[in-house]
């Protein structure tokens, strides 16, 4: 089997920070920071080379229940079997009833108010046709997520499917992407190391049973380099984020004021109209109407977020949960505790599997040093007895030969009658 290798830019951790200048992003980042894929985009574990080679090497896909697919691999001696289930699982990410594709009209309608701008009809996408704030969104999207491992500036239906679901309050497949994903790379004729982070998250279920194993491999992260990267080059119109989006900023998860709409870009034209719609102060019973539009924002004044009345559906993000402010998911302080403490917890774990195994390999060593000390002494001791009980048979029967024969260094002793050396021999035999 040939040389599988790993794709630095592939399967990344994304930088969900706000460093000083990247204020036209925070509002796609504490988007991301608040939305259901959080997990999945950050979570770094310990990455071991050789679980992910044995995984890539041994993996076969089997057909299950109701034509499902089931990738199994054997690690260690250990057979796994992986389904998207499983997957979707072990990454928390809780879409099960989620979208996986869109009718095409609806992809180039909503790509289009985005501000795309269609040269064809065909469904390969250029990232740098966006506004910056988007192309983070797509960048960020493409190399954590994506199974892609080259052409990093174009994108397919299933990405655009994915941007568009996150950009309508909508739950899109990840699972099922990811999932898709290491099937076709089982058999394809440019198989690699894929998602090294999703595959250790699923190894880690019986990560006991493996071995102790030493080479890693760092998943490299998305730098604040980014920030200034998604700028460069761009001259054109920016359009600024859904009002859906928007509307998820604003969990009050203790990290600075709660933003309001007047902060937001002036009125944009919408895609089919030159003229402005004339900004409206929106009463309490109009906003939860435009919860679920996907027109860009055009208004400039309203109502602060937290007197907004949000609908039934926004319950459903996994990070709405009833906590105290400093234990939110989303608070950045938060989530540094609980990653140290579960990384502690990885490496006490680590260290005690560690110390067992030491344990029963010096018990086993020793044991078998003791077994054949034993062997030893009592074989030295047998031998002993029998040469010093030897040496006493013989002692009598040289004496009395030598007192019989007369003292005499010859043989045969020719004073010695013939009769009376085989009465000896009798007596004493050897």
């Amino acid at each position: 089997m040939a040389n599988m290798d790993f794709c630095n830019k592939h399967n990344m951790v994304a930088f969900l920070q706000k460093p000083t200048g990247s204020e036209e992003f925070h509002q796609i980042v504490d988007f991301l920071v608040g939305s259901h894929i959080r997990y999945v985009l950050t979570t770094n574990p310990t990455i071991y080379v050789s679980f992910i080679e044995q995984f890539w090497q041994t993996a076969t896909v089997e057909p299950v229940n109701d034509g499902e697919q089931q990738i199994t691999v054997t690690v260690d001696g250990q057979t796994i079997a992986n389904t998207e289930a499983s997957v979707r699982r072990h990454l928390q990410l809780a879409d099960a009833d989620g979208i996986s594709s869109l009718p095409n009209i609806e992809i180039f309608e909503q790509l289009t108010i985005m501000g795309y701008v269609f040269n064809n009809d065909k469904l390969t996408f250029q990232k740098g046709k966006f506004s910056p704030q988007w192309i983070f969104l797509i960048h960020t999207i493409l190399h954590c997520l994506s199974h892609k491992k080259t052409s990093w500036e174009q994108f397919s239906s299933n990405i655009a499917t994915a941007i568009i679901c996150l950009a309508t309050n909508k739950t899109f497949k990840f699972s099922k992407l990811i999932f898709d994903g290491i099937v076709k790379n089982v058999d394809s004729k440019t198989k690699f190391l894929m998602y090294p982070r999703f595959i250790q998250m699923l190894l880690n279920k019986k990560k006991r049973l493996f071995k102790q194993h030493k080479k890693t491999y760092v998943a490299l992260s998305l730098t604040q380099k980014l920030f200034s990267n998604m700028k460069r080059g761009f001259s054109g119109e920016d359009i600024p984020l859904f009002d859906s989006i928007l509307i998820h900023d604003h969990p009050g998860q203790g990290e600075g004021p709660t933003l309001t709409v007047e902060s937001q870009h002036t009125p944009i034209a919408s895609p089919t109209t030159s003229q402005p719609t004339t900004s409206q102060p929106m009463s309490s019973q109009e906003q939860p109407s435009q919860v679920h539009t996907t027109e860009p924002i055009i208004t400039t004044s309203s109502p602060p977020l937290y007197e907004t009345s949000i609908p039934h559906t926004t319950s459903s993000m996994p990070y709405d949960s009833p906590l105290s402010e400093g234990d939110m998911p989303g608070n950045e302080e938060g989530n540094k505790k609980l990653n140290e403490l579960t990384e502690l917890c990885t490496k006490l774990f680590d260290k005690v599997i560690s110390l067992e195994k030491d344990l029963k390999q010096t018990k086993k060593v020793h044991g078998k040093a003791l077994t054949k000390l034993v062997k030893k002494v009592k074989y030295l001791e047998d031998k002993l007895k029998s040469t010093t009980k030897g040496r006493k048979a013989r002692m009598p029967y040289v004496s009395r030969l030598q007192s019989s024969l007369g003292h005499s260094r010859k043989f045969p002793y020719p004073k010695l009658r013939l009769n009376e050396y085989q009465r000896l021999l009798t007596q004493y035999p050897r």
